[in-house]
């Protein structure tokens, strides 16, 4: 397989420009072959399974990909606004229509970053985490509190996935299972399973306002370094996730039990790569991040995100990528251990047809 995503032909362009989330799930599949040749499903509104206990955020809407209209072309290298795309998509779920299930793990996987769980009241404590959207895509302890529920998402949306199922409704049986995906990447990510080293949180913690800043810049800077690698078609990421997706796809332990060692593992990897880009980028990274305001009503996602392109700017500035090799390596490492929870995530479903 020699295709990198962004020009592999099976794609539209339509559906492009590409995210981090989006590469992850691609490479994790083409790792399975049985996925690969499952035949395409139809196209299926959404039966709405999980509407009463698992509230969406009032502004989603689901989009269908499936009907599009190739209306523009972005940037691929400085797109970061996962709402913007090269095509304009349908509304409604396009009856006639039918797809490939590996191709809706792919192109759904983004969609818990869209409006699916912004502007929700959840929790008293959702503040910490910047909002519902961190709630659900993040969970860590601090001072002994545990902040955010992102384990619960990743079952809620396997379980409503086998509920699909179950109800001989393929298509959405992967795409809640996409969104499940999104979740469990989510829980390698040493960011979202841990905030900030004590020791740093404790020389800063007379200045809430520059922790803020900081926690959120550092963790938008990695998010902003992984997306443009895999952009940049970066070979060590994509066979750090084949490798692992490959291997995940024959373990025999349950995926349960080796979550707890998989967050264990994303947790030790937080404070080296929190400590290098504090200390390797300095000031110039965390200027990007001015913008930002701790009192803002909005989501910090949107708001770390509007950092994205400065932040990028500096990271890969000439005279920086030589600095980039410490990232690359842990990155890998990181890669592989979400490949082989992907892995053995998406060849549960493999015989699916």
């Amino acid at each position: 397989m020699n295709y990198y995503l962004h020009n592999d032909p099976n794609l539209p362009v339509a559906w492009s420009p590409w995210f981090a989330h989006e590469y992850l799930a691609y490479f994790s599949v083409q790792a399975i072959d049985s996925m690969m040749f499952l035949p395409p499903v139809p196209v299926k509104p959404n039966p709405g399974y999980g509407d009463k206990l698992w509230p969406v955020g009032p502004k989603h809407i689901d989009v269908y990909k499936e009907r599009y209209q190739e209306c523009r072309q972005l940037d691929p290298l400085w797109s970061f606004d996962y709402k913007k795309r090269n095509g304009d998509f349908a509304l409604e779920a396009p009856s006639e229509k039918t797809i490939e299930p590996w191709k809706v793990l792919v192109i759904y996987s983004t969609e818990p970053d869209l409006y699916l769980d912004h502007d929700l009241i959840l929790q008293k404590n959702q503040k910490v985490t910047g909002g519902s959207h961190g709630w659900r895509h993040m969970q860590f302890k601090l001072f002994g509190t545990t902040y955010g529920i992102a384990p619960q998402s990743f079952r809620v949306h396997k379980d409503l996935a086998e509920l699909a199922f179950e109800n001989s409704d393929d298509y959405w049986g992967w795409r809640y299972l996409s969104r499940c995906g999104h979740y469990l990447s989510d829980l390698g990510h040493p960011f979202h399973v841990k905030a900030v080293p004590v020791s740093f949180l404790m020389k800063k913690i007379v200045s809430k306002h520059e922790i803020f800043k900081i926690v959120s810049a550092m963790h938008q800077s990695y998010e902003v370094y992984v997306e443009r690698r895999f952009r940049e078609a970066f070979e060590p990421f994509k066979q750090a996730l084949l490798q692992g997706a490959r291997e995940g796809r024959g373990a025999r332990e349950d995926i349960q039990t080796r979550l707890t060692h998989y967050i264990k593992q994303a947790k030790k990897r937080h404070n080296p790569i929190f400590y290098y880009l504090f200390d390797t980028f300095g000031q110039e990274l965390l200027s990007a991040f001015d913008q930002m305001d701790r009192n803002s009503q909005l989501d910090l996602s949107i708001q770390t995100n509007r950092c994205s392109a400065d932040a990028a700017r500096v990271i890969f500035k000439e005279t920086n990528l030589s600095k980039l090799d410490f990232l690359d390596r842990i990155t890998g490492e990181i890669l592989f251990d979400v490949g082989r929870m992907l892995g053995m995530l998406f060849a549960g479903y493999s015989s699916k047809s």
